[in-house]
């Protein structure tokens, strides 16, 4: 028996879900994580853990084989291939092209149901222009800023891509993914749900899209097949992207950042020195992000509709949510 242990994020755990398929094919697949909701309903895993579960390693048997192979101390840090070829290869797997999935259960279809009937347009699109922050720490007194905002779309140019999208599109509502106590909250023009993170997926597939830089929106978004734009600065779509998205960068040079600053390095791979305020001369313009935006809609406007969401799509019977029994946490 094999138990996967992942750290990270919320985007990496839904990234992870694109081997799952693979590691399948090996044995009989559990996983140990932060977020053990992301695998919870997934008809591939057996069981979902807790990190922090009580009593876990009482109840699981001895001979168990607790697997990390982590990516981010492997030849990725090179930022050569995209993170899960690595990943896969650490786990002598082959990846090739796999998107990730999002499995989900018939409480949280009906959860996001009654959420979407609160959003004050019929059609509507998500933005994520800051990251990094757990799920779990959202309800925090502090301001959360995301760190250096490497990955982040300037405060500034978010607010006045909204100003000109709710201008241009006034039938469309915008809904902020970020968290309550983020300075990117506060962005005027959009709307804050304050919902849990396994909700999104719901609402993603029932929207026109989404806007977003480097971060857990768009993991979501491919798991559930729905496209959307990418705004890359400080990191690569070929190192983190998927090819589903529109995918657009201002710079060439974010192939190294996302690693050497890990590593406590703060140069950039020509050598130059990186400071934070690069990120306004690299970001994206907004006009450009306008465009591209359009053009999204102008798609899925003239070519398909939002698929929403069914209760037949759920991968779970159960009553399944945070406490959910289903697989084994």
């Amino acid at each position: 028996m094999a138990i996967y242990m992942i750290n990270g994020g919320v985007g990496k755990h839904i990234a992870f879900t694109a081997l799952i398929d693979k590691l399948a094919e090996k044995g009989e697949v559990q996983m140990m994580t932060a977020y053990p909701d992301v695998f919870r309903h997934h008809p591939k895993v057996k069981a979902s853990y807790s990190h922090e579960e009580p009593g876990l390693y009482d109840r699981v048997p001895r001979d168990t084989d607790i697997i990390f192979r982590e990516p981010y101390y492997s030849p990725f840090v090179f930022a050569k291939t995209h993170l899960l070829y690595e990943w896969a290869k650490l786990l002598g797997i082959e990846y090739e092209g796999e998107l990730p999935q999002w499995h989900s259960c018939k409480k949280w279809y009906r959860e996001a149901k009654e959420i979407i009937k609160k959003i004050p347009k019929k059609k509507f699109i998500l933005v994520q222009f800051g990251g990094g922050q757990s799920p779990y720490d959202a309800n925090q007194p502090r301001v959360h800023i995301p760190g250096g905002q490497r990955r982040a779309y300037p405060l500034n140019m978010a607010q006045d891509f909204i100003n000109q999208f709710t201008k241009a599109h006034p039938d469309i509502a915008v809904i902020n993914y970020s968290m309550v106590n983020e300075e990117y909250s506060h962005l005027g023009g959009c709307h804050v749900l304050n919902i849990a993170y396994w909700h999104y997926p719901e609402l993603l597939k029932a929207s026109m899209g989404f806007v977003g830089i480097d971060s857990s929106l768009q993991h979501m978004a491919a798991g559930v097949g729905v496209a959307g734009v990418v705004i890359w600065g400080a990191t690569g779509p070929e190192h983190f992207g998927y090819s589903i998205h529109g995918n657009i960068s201002n710079t060439t040079n974010h192939h190294m950042r996302p690693l050497c600053v890990r590593f406590g390095d703060n140069k950039n791979a020509d050598g130059s020195m990186w400071v934070d305020s690069d990120i306004l001369s690299t970001a994206v313009p907004v006009d450009k992000l306008m465009e591209v935006t359009d053009a999204m809609l102008d798609m899925k406007l003239n070519k398909e509709e939002p698929k929403g969401i069914a209760e037949e799509d759920c991968d779970c019977d159960d009553d399944c949510g945070e406490d959910c029994k289903c697989k084994g946490a």
